[in-house]
């Protein structure tokens, strides 16, 4: 067969095939964890308040000494169990120092970001609803330095005594411009889920500003670190409901019914003994009133030695489908033959057969779950 051939054979079996499978319902272990929780863990909405403490990365002070404190607001949504982003502004007050007259001075800040965040628990997951969740934090934006009055201070005070580069530091005039400054930002947050709506957690961040960000200039970025206890509310989720398997047609569509195979109805003149045992829906067993008909007919076996027995089994047309009523006549069929043997009946004298639904022997729907046992 050449490739051309066997390329659209393939396509044919896949368009064949295609819509059985997409009958089928299919659910994923994400989906489990969310029908038993009765929402999906994500999408959602959240907002976020953070309260902590930053510090700037300068020569001539440890940076625990130029620690200040520090809050964040932050509103975001996470869009699928990996992927999330949210506006984060972060403020209040950084430190910075001049090393040649060792001074420490204070200005206020505001920083904004569009932050891209990552949940790792969920990259390597099959279930998204976790206690402990980390995220890697990355994103861009702006900050915005002011009130630097020490600042201003000091280099009236000390003049030339300070050998930082802090000439032009804020602006010329009226020229602000330059109390702006990039913000990039990497970080982490790992956070703990408490319940549906809430989840508190811990987050780190180190921000790459520009040169000016502190008022002094070296020819290199400002680095800010920051850490901050968050507490975040969510919300938004999606109603999880298991889907309720479809009810079976009463009757199943003909299209796939194999054609049964003509049976010729049994001929009367030739049954000496004629039996009925009917059958409740679904039942195949020998109940006590079943075994009383089959006395009947061990009887009438040892008066007639010489004579075969006839079983048939039948299913009603009314509920079920052709496979499984096929199945159900057959098991009532065998199960009043393997009767009938235990019963001292040899089983060469005894002949089965199994009409399924083929064949309705009587008006009534429900009185064809039944076995009808003939001598002959």
């Amino acid at each position: 067969m050449s490739y051309i051939k066997f390329f659209f054979l393939s396509a044919f079996i896949a368009c064949c095939t295609s819509p059985v499978i997409a009958d089928e319902i299919q659910t994923s272990p994400a989906d489990e964890e969310a029908y038993d929780l009765g929402y999906y863990p994500q999408p959602y909405w959240f907002i976020q308040a953070q309260g902590g403490m930053g510090t700037t990365f300068t020569s001539g002070k440890n940076f625990f000494k130029l620690a200040s404190p520090t809050v964040s607001v932050a509103f975001g949504r996470m869009f699928s169990p990996v992927v999330g982003a949210r506006i984060h502004v972060n403020a209040w007050e950084s430190k910075s120092s001049l090393k040649s007259i060792n001074q420490t001075y204070k200005f206020n800040y505001i920083n904004s970001n569009l932050d891209v965040m990552l949940n790792i628990n969920n990259i390597f997951s099959k279930t998204s609803n976790h206690f402990v969740n980390v995220y890697v934090l990355g994103g861009i934006g702006l900050a915005y330095a002011w009130k630097n009055d020490e600042f201003t201070n000091l280099r009236k005070t000390y003049g030339g005594a300070i050998q930082e580069n802090t000439s032009n530091a804020w602006g010329e005039g009226t020229s602000r411009k330059s109390l702006l400054s990039h913000s990039i930002r990497f970080g982490t947050l790992v956070d703990f889920s408490i319940s549906k709506n809430w989840s508190v957690g811990i987050e780190a961040d180190i921000n790459n500003l520009s040169d000016r960000f502190n008022s002094k200039y070296k020819n290199s970025n400002d680095w800010m670190l920051t850490a901050q206890a968050s507490v975040t509310y969510k919300f938004g989720h999606k109603k999880a409901v298991r889907p309720t398997p479809p009810v079976p047609p009463v009757q199943a569509a003909p299209e796939i019914k194999p054609e049964p195979k003509p049976v010729p109805p049994p001929a009367p003149k030739l049954i000496p003994l004629t039996e009925n045992m009917k059958f409740q829906l679904r039942e195949t067993d020998n109940s006590e009133s079943k075994e009383q008909v089959l006395q009947k007919v061990v009887e009438w076996a040892q008066k007639n030695p010489d004579k075969g027995i006839l079983i048939e089994g039948y299913a009603d047309k009314g509920t079920g489908n052709p496979t499984i009523n096929a199945e159900y006549a057959q098991k009532r069929a065998d199960n009043a033959a393997a009767a009938l043997v235990a019963k001292g009946i040899a089983k060469e004298r005894i002949e089965v057969k199994s009409f399924g639904d083929t064949v309705q022997p009587f008006p009534n729907n429900d009185d064809n779950r039944c076995v009808l046992i003939y001598g002959k």
